[in-house]
């Protein structure tokens, strides 16, 4: 897929702007001026272009006014895309309008990683540098594959079924390192980021087993980060840069692009709210991640643009449960991943003369019903619906890994492969996954020491035990001996 063909740059899809105002204008007459312009963008969007060719975008005004907000008071942008579609969460006109008219600095994040092999994270940083030359790009996870399962990935990601993707210790993702240093070469000296470098010292040398959400909670964490979330005023602030010295970081992006683990992969552990927003309606949060660091993090939207509906549902762009017919989609990734092969399903009429051994949507959601056991709650058949729609969430949640390439990669893929960054990166996971291994060796040594400990403290216990019972009276250990003295 070409950015130019998903997003068509200078159309009509080209994202929402604030409207113009003037100081005079009152807060109601700016209000209004941004409704009628927002009726007015969506007017021209469907006059130019039918529904069914549109993918599902946000319609929400008050959403779109909090990435105005956090665009106009971010000293830094960070967009975040998912690293197996990056460029179906990469608007190029959210960076034109970032780096052009509103002159800050953009930084693209390429998270999951752990989802693709190193090439293609390569691939795709390459692509998008030499595409977007005012671009900083890194890469971020925060859930690097174990050893065990890693070898098998690289070789193809499609052909592997994954494990759920669980975050069990602290500090462990691969990223905020990165992140450090390119903030630090766009900020200079004009903000003190030694306070992070110190807090990231501070969290690799006590990587710990992540505790429970109640006790991450209850634990009074010196160097953990203040979240506050509040009704906030989105209306026009004129911006001021790095702000009685703190540099602010706006955190923007797609739905289910994995935001809100990139900001805990970032603090070290499960970031926890000051207050609660009141009501149902979700503003953006500010978490100041160090006293000179604060990251906006604005709720994900998705920008109109120009994929069919299956690659919607894959993406994780179209909710699923609003998903009507799953089975376009269900065919369109059996089409890029041998699925009966991937779950090890017995076709449902492989038992029957002349079966020719083809495969449909419908086989293959059937055979995963059987398989897993759902079925209807009346007539107590093959639920198709439920299966399909588990294997949807498979594939969103990474478990089934369908990713995009970049253009040419098969091309150069032996290039990639031994690109000098793809073997740096290697070695960065093989560093973690060490010292993950590590702390697991010294957990099982110190959970073997103390139940080696507790054995010998019972045995102690034991023994007193014994000792106190020879000094009793036989009466008292033994009521019933007494009728035998008679």
């Amino acid at each position: 897929m070409d950015l130019d063909d998903i997003y068509q740059p200078g159309s009509v899809l080209d994202i929402p702007k604030r409207p113009p105002w003037e100081y005079k204008m009152s807060k109601e007459a700016i209000d209004n001026r941004e409704v009628e312009y927002f009726k007015d963008y969506l007017r021209q969007i469907y006059e130019k272009h039918r529904p069914e060719d549109l993918s599902y975008f946000e319609f929400n005004l008050e959403t779109w006014r909090q990435l105005w907000r956090v665009l106009e008071m971010s000293d830094i942008v960070l967009l975040i895309t998912d690293i197996r579609h990056p460029a179906l969460h990469f608007p190029p006109a959210l960076y034109d309008h970032v780096v052009n008219e509103l002159k800050r600095h953009i930084i693209l994040v390429l998270n999951k990683t752990d989802l693709v092999s190193p090439s293609i994270v390569i691939a795709w940083k390459h692509y998008f540098q030499n595409k977007f030359p005012k671009l900083h790009v890194l890469t971020f996870t925060s859930f690097p594959k174990d050893e065990s399962e890693y070898e098998q990935f690289v070789t193809d990601p499609g052909k592997t079924f994954h494990k759920r993707r669980r975050r069990r210790q602290r500090c462990e993702a691969i990223g905020p390192i990165e992140l450090l240093d390119a903030v630090a070469s766009i900020v200079k000296d004009k903000v003190d980021l030694s306070s992070w470098q110190e807090k990231m010292a501070r969290d690799m040398a006590e990587v710990v087993e992540q505790e429970d959400d109640d006790e991450d909670e209850e634990s009074g964490d010196e160097g953990a980060a203040v979240t506050s979330r509040f009704e906030v005023d989105t209306s026009y602030h004129k911006h001021e840069e790095y702000k009685d010295g703190v540099v602010t970081i706006g955190c923007v992006g797609y739905t289910n692009v994995g935001k809100s683990s990139l900001l805990n992969g970032l603090v070290g552990t499960k970031v926890v709210s000051v207050s609660k927003t009141p009501g149902h309606t979700k503003h953006f949060q500010t978490i100041f991640l160090t006293p000179t660091v604060r990251l906006c993090d604005c709720p994900g939207l998705v920008f109109p643009s120009l994929v069919e509906r299956p690659m919607q549902i894959l993406a994780g762009i179209y909710p699923i449960a609003q998903v009507q017919e799953p089975f376009s989609a269900i065919m369109f990734l059996a089409q890029r991943i041998n699925l009966p092969k991937l779950l090890k399903l017995k076709h449902p009429e492989a038992d029957e003369e002349g079966h020719s051994g083809q495969w449909s949507a419908f086989d293959i959601c059937d055979a995963w019903a059987e398989k897993r056991g759902f079925q209807t709650a009346k007539a107590a058949r093959n639920d198709v619906y439920r299966a399909a729609n588990n294997i949807l969430r498979l594939a969103c949640d990474g478990r089934i890994c369908l990713c995009m390439r970049p253009p040419e990669y098969s091309k150069r893929k032996a290039m990639w492969e031994t690109a000098e960054e793809t073997l740096q990166l290697r070695d960065k996971i093989g560093k973690v996954l060490g010292n993950r291994l590590m702390t697991g060796r010294q957990a099982r040594l110190a959970a073997e020491e103390e139940a080696q400990d507790e054995e010998a403290d019972d045995e102690t216990e034991d023994e007193c035990e014994d000792e106190e019972d020879d000094d009793e009276p036989i009466g008292s250990s033994n009521p019933f001996a007494l009728l035998a003295e008679d």
